[in-house]
């Protein structure tokens, strides 16, 4: 009886019933193998993010260790106790950040610039706060502060140029011509020549200017009743040089170098109190 059963074939029902289970199985298998192949690429990302972590950790111990050794040293001083003397002033500069102003971004007394004009083109210099060829980084003094303007003169003289200058300013500023024993305000604009061949009536004309007797500029911000700066200001000298220049005509000429000599900064800069724009005040005055 039971070998009948089993030589008996199946029908097509139970043989459908049969494909739809291997089917089903099939199914299962491979959402299980896909399962098992997520939960272990899980795990190796956890295993790399715990190496790399701990791998992190053990470098930041090691930095701290060099460092606690680094100032456990005798003789070692930290940057943040040391205090730097300025240039201008004995205060010390503050904390720095992008726009912080060092001693060393300052201009100092004594430092001179040297300008060649061009026959064909005027050389301009300007005295500014943040722009210009020389800067102050001074909230005593604007940008475009104080303008020379300078143009060389009958070009066609073999023997000597003649040269024009003319002074603009924006803000305060005080001059002494040579010759004259004070200063007094400067216009807006003022005109002055340097020439030994050409005559300019009622013009301010001179040979030259040298060191002994330059045309000095004092620039600052504010005026008091006796004509002098409040707060403090910058002194420049302007003076020029004779130099043999050749033509194009192989003659050599007397042609003129222009000096600007920064003289002096009275009474300095306070660094400990510049501004977020890393603008640097000047120092009080005593009794001010």
């Amino acid at each position: 009886m039971i070998l009948a059963e089993v030589i008996k074939p199946y029908s097509l029902e139970q043989i459908r019933l049969l494909e739809e289970r291997m089917n089903a199985y099939e199914t299962w298998v491979f959402v299980l193998v896909l399962l098992v192949a997520v939960l272990v690429l899980i795990s190796v990302m956890q295993r790399l993010t715990i190496a790399k972590l701990k791998s992190l950790e053990l470098f930041k111990l090691k930095s701290n260790s060099k460092d606690v050794n680094v100032l456990t040293k005798p003789g070692f001083v930290s940057t943040s106790e040391v205090s730097l003397p300025d240039i201008h002033t004995i205060t010390q500069t503050p904390v720095h950040s992008a726009m912080t102003i060092q001693g060393k971004d300052l201009p100092n007394p004594g430092l001179v610039f040297k300008y060649q004009v061009p026959l064909n083109k005027n050389k301009i210099i300007t005295i500014g706060q943040r722009e210009g060829n020389v800067v102050t980084f001074s909230t005593d003094v604007l940008d475009h502060h104080l303008t020379i303007d300078i143009e060389a003169l009958d070009v066609s003289n073999l023997e000597i140029l003649s040269y024009s200058l003319e002074f603009r300013r924006e803000g305060k500023v005080l001059i002494q011509l040579p010759g004259v024993r004070d200063f007094r305000e400067m216009g807006v604009k003022e005109k002055v020549y340097i020439s030994k061949s050409l005559s300019f009536e009622g013009e301010n004309c001179f040979e030259s200017f040298d060191t002994n007797h330059p045309i000095r500029f004092r620039v600052g911000n504010r005026l008091g009743a006796d004509g002098k700066f409040k707060v403090g200001y910058f002194e420049f000298h302007l003076f020029n040089k004779d130099v043999f220049e050749k033509t194009s005509s192989g003659n050599k000429r007397i042609e003129k170098h222009f000096y600007l000599k920064l003289f002096k900064i009275s009474p300095g800069y306070d660094t400990a109190n510049q501004t977020k724009e890393g603008l640097v005040p000047m120092l009080t005055r005593f009794g001010g």
